[in-house]
């Protein structure tokens, strides 16, 4: 629903802000959530490569994949290094996709959360792999041109940054296959492999 034009510009604010104010702890059990979500999926596809290799030296005469016991300190190495990539580097994402993608509001950010949990948990049930990035950058998107259309803001979706955001995306994973072409080949020449 449009801004009701009756009401005078600090009326309005006040209006807005106590609203705001309303999603306060929505958008903290949202952010919960979409951090389980995480966990279900991307760390997941961190810790599944490590537990296969720990699995296939602990238990080096299996030859199925689905017979290999899963450790699962494994997991819990994953989401240390997850926390630890946050805390370190993650800073400057948040700024990136929180504020130059699109300005987040206390309403805004838990749409965003809400939809990204969804997708993410929807998908981790349905065993897709999926980008928790990718998708939170669509929830954003998505929620700040629904307010952009229907709220109150003014704010647009900084199209230029997305699209240095998609460019990253489609350049990162040759790059990604090209230095894991590398390494395979250097280790297995270097290991007398072959």
């Amino acid at each position: 629903e449009k801004r009701d034009s009756t009401l005078t510009p600090s009326a309005e604010k006040r209006r807005v802000a106590s609203v705001e104010s309303l999603f306060s702890p929505l958008v903290v059990m949202s952010g919960l959530v979409v951090s389980f979500a995480h966990g279900s999926n991307d760390v997941s596809n961190a810790a599944g490569p490590l537990s296969v290799i720990v699995g296939f030296a602990t238990y080096p005469a299996t030859r199925n994949l689905d017979d290999i016991p899963r450790p699962y300190w494994t997991n819990a190495l994953a989401a240390i290094g997850f926390v630890a990539g946050i805390m370190v580097m993650g800073g400057r994402t948040i700024r990136l996709v929180g504020c130059k993608l699109a300005k987040q509001t206390k309403i805004k950010a838990f749409a965003t959360q809400f939809g990204a949990a969804c997708t993410i948990l929807v998908c981790s049930v349905l065993r897709q792999t999926v980008s928790t990035s990718h998708v939170l950058v669509g929830a954003v998107v998505g929620a700040s041109l629904a307010d952009n259309h229907w709220g109150t803001s003014s704010e647009p979706v900084d199209f230029k940054v997305l699209l240095k955001i998609v460019i990253g995306w489609v350049v990162t994973i040759p790059i990604a296959g090209g230095i894991a072409y590398v390494c395979f080949y250097a280790v297995n020449i270097a290991s007398g492999q072959w």
